[in-house]
């Protein structure tokens, strides 16, 4: 057998000449790869070529002169000189083997190593001869700069690239035409043994094969020995980052809407890389409490375009698959800005004042008291204090002025299908009954960002748009065309106008109270996630039982939508939309902006009219606390305020305006204290005295409004002191806490 190995050079000379019919045409197909590209052309993802890997094809004059020097140089130095078979080669192979008794060197010319890899031989000593009488037969019939192009086309780099383009974007983050000596160098030594040659495999290895290629362009003299010496000192600058291998649910989701070889998405590869990574981090930090996995979607703004796709924590783990960004999940608290933004407009504004007070009302299931997130009621409260608080009670009442179907036919508008009748989601659509999905939700918001105006979600650059969610079903009421009409998938909307769904006034409304951090404060506090160093309108929502958190904010360019849950369905340990998903927000958010945002514009037709407090009417001079607040420029003026009707010069006695006498409030012991601190508000103009309130004889807050933090369940009588001296009380209960 050894003889045979010794000698099969010989053999290769001989029987190269049998056969020389035309090369199969087999051998020149176009490979079956797909690529997925982001928006600056860098690959996000490849279906590999089975057995090849990754191939990008480029021509000759396409790659770098130093590629082609080295490549001769190490594997062919006299290619353009014989015709497929080398003679001269045969011969050294055959003493080399001779003296070493084995086999430790081949003659085996480009030609021959191209039709290998076209023809895809195995080795051994049939193999020789069939390789032999393949490179004779591709110079026949085509000529040498073709022969180089098939070779550097197909030739595998190590690391799942076929082709020199493949091999210099995966290693260098250059192109094929920009390769320097030095970097030519170290992917042509890699060819004899890729997988163990690798400067991301073996760096040490790769620095010796790229010597010992840079030393035969010296000999052959393609390289001076001084050019050959600087290339050899040049570091391993290798690729710090691929975007390889990221957005994987987005990929395979383009992957199977169709067949095209190249995709163009809109996703920023540093972004998408930057997200995942805050992703991974802040899931870790929530593991103690029950939570696996976290979905991201960022939207630009101006143009819907997806700039980043998060589905899971981990793509690899073994749920992790699951493509959160389009699983239909119940949204919680959500979709509270849509219910005021038709109640604004109808007329509603955000200074008005609504009854956070007990109510039933009657459902198929029988009767329904919705009850707040802290189990309390906060008596008369403005909308804006409402909305920004997430009051569950004010909510569900102005659902049921505006209406469910319509809200339910506005958001179907928009691309939040809602499958069945109005009648089944009922009043409580307003607290998240029913399912969205995060990239529908997050591109809803953005249309709030562009003051009411919705534009289909674009996910490619390249013509195609949105694809398909889950829950695109069903028909889209108030004259916009369904979701299930959009014919093809790829193709995106049928229709890519702009819809608008919600009118500028009222969009303007919305977005002014999502960003107002003051009227957030009786709920979630003065720090929290929420609160950015910049304007930034956002809401949080949580499911029944902890199931789903979910934050979705927007400034004038950048919406970003996050959900945190479990893709089983498990409740989360006590995570709420402001410790689970809010942080993951505000994290994204930041990075999106670098911290700098405009804020909204609010359109001529709005102004800011004082209006009282209390009443939410028309301030008057008796009114003892007004507020600024948004108001249409034209129209009437609401109606003077009615519950402040002293003549003007007296002064109406002061009192405590919240918490309203025998006022229970229920504190969830579930979620941090800090978050859920009780506001303290009075009725006295502000004129600098010092306000401070009281109870059992210690101070417990200052200010207007105080922010109390109770320690325990029980009653309370809450004493107002102006200036230290007590001048009003009023009765609360406290629950939830131990006595």
């Amino acid at each position: 057998m050894r003889r045979l190995s010794v000698l099969a050079p010989v053999g290769v000379l001989l029987l190269a000449l049998i056969g020389l019919r035309p090369p199969s045409e087999a051998w020149f197909e176009p490979q079956e790869h797909r690529r997925i590209l982001d928006r600056s052309g860098l690959i996000l993802a490849q279906r590999p070529v089975p057995e090849r890997g990754h191939e990008l094809w480029v021509e000759l004059s396409e790659i770098s002169p130093a590629v082609i020097d080295a490549l001769l140089a190490a594997e062919d130095d006299r290619f353009y000189h014989h015709q497929g078979l080398d003679p001269r080669a045969l011969a050294r192979a055959v003493v080399a083997n001779v003296r070493a008794g084995a086999v430790v060197q081949g003659g085996s010319t480009l030609s021959q190593q191209t039709a290998r890899i076209l023809a895809g031989r195995s080795g051994g000593l049939w193999g020789k001869l069939g390789e032999a009488s393949g490179a004779v037969r591709l110079e026949l019939y085509l000529d040498k700069d073709e022969i180089l192009t098939w070779y550097l086309n197909r030739a595998y780099f190590g690391q799942g690239a076929t082709g020199i383009e493949a091999a210099a974007q995966q290693t260098f983050d250059e192109s094929a035409a920009s390769l320097s000596v030095s970097e030519a160098a170290t992917l042509v030594g890699l060819l004899p043994a890729p997988s163990r040659r690798h400067p991301g495999v073996d760096p040490e290895a790769a620095r010796a094969a790229r010597a010992s290629v840079l030393q035969r362009m010296v000999a052959t003299g393609r390289l001076s020995a001084a050019d050959a010496a600087e290339a050899e000192a040049e570091p391993l600058q290798l690729r710090a980052a691929r975007p390889e291998g990221l957005a994987p649910h987005l990929v395979a989701r383009l992957l199977d809407e169709g067949d095209e070889p190249v995709i163009h998405t809109s996703i920023e590869g540093d972004l998408q890389r930057d997200v995942e990574a805050l992703v991974a981090k802040r899931i870790a930090a929530l593991r103690d409490r029950e939570v696996d996995h976290a979905a991201v979607v960022v939207v630009h703004v101006p143009t819907s375009e997806v700039r980043a796709y998060v589905g899971s924590a981990d793509f690899h783990a073994a749920d992790g698959q699951v493509d959160g960004a389009r699983a239909s999940r119940s949204p919680g608290s959500a979709l509270k800005p849509f219910v005021y933004g038709l109640a604004f407009e109808r007329g509603w504004r955000p200074s008005d004042v609504i009854d956070d007070a007990p109510r039933r009302y009657a459902t198929r299931h029988g009767s329904w008291a919705p009850i707040n997130y802290d189990g309390g009621f906060r008596g008369p409260v403005r909308l804006r204090e409402a909305l920004a608080g997430s009051y569950n009670v004010p909510a569900v009442a102005l659902l049921e002025d505006v209406g469910v179907a319509t809200l339910q036919s506005r958001l179907e508008a928009i691309g939040l299908p809602l499958p069945k009748p109005a009648s089944h989601y009922g009043l409580g659509l307003a607290l998240g009954d029913g399912g969205v999905t995060l990239l529908d939700l997050t591109v809803a918001y953005a249309g709030l960002a562009r003051q009411g105006l919705w534009r289909p979600v674009q996910l490619r650059l390249d013509g195609g748009g949105g694809a398909r969610s889950r829950g695109d079903r069903g028909s889209a009421r108030g004259g916009v065309r369904s979701r299930g009409d959009r014919g093809s998938v790829r193709g995106g909307y049928a229709r890519d106008e702009p819809i608008r769904f919600l009118g500028i006034e009222a969009a303007a409304m919305v977005n002014d109270v999502l960003a107002d951090p003051v009227a957030r404060v009786p709920s979630f506090g003065r720090r929290t996630p929420l609160a950015r160093p910049y304007p930034a309108s956002v809401k949080t929502g949580t499911s029944t039982d902890f199931r789903d958190n979910w934050t979705v904010g927007y400034t004038p360019t950048w919406a970003v939508g996050v959900w945190v849950g479990n893709f089983d369905g498990r409740p989360m340990g006590d995570v709420s939309g402001v410790t689970g998903a809010g942080p993951l927000w505000a994290e994204v958010m930041d990075r999106v902006t670098g911290g700098q945002a405009e804020r909204q514009q609010l359109p001529a037709s709005l102004v800011r009219r004082r209006t009282c407090a209390a009443s939410g009417g028309a301030a008057g001079p008796a009114c003892p606390l007004t507020v600024m607040d948004l108001a249409p420029a034209s129209g009437p003026e609401r109606a003077p305020c009615p519950l402040h009707g002293a003549a003007p010069g007296s002064e109406p006695g002061p009192r405590i305006v919240y918490p309203a006498p025998d006022t229970v409030v229920y504190v969830d012991p579930r979620i941090p204290a800090a978050h859920q601190r009780v506001p303290l508000r009075t009725s006295i103009p502000s004129r600098g005295e010092q306000i401070t309130w009281h109870t059992g004889g210690q101070q417990i807050a200052s200010g207007d409004p105080g922010l109390w933090q109770p320690d325990r369940s029980g009653p309370f009588t809450i004493a107002l002191h102006l200036d230290g001296q007590p001048i009003a009380t009023v009765d609360v209960e406290i629950q939830g806490l131990s006595r």
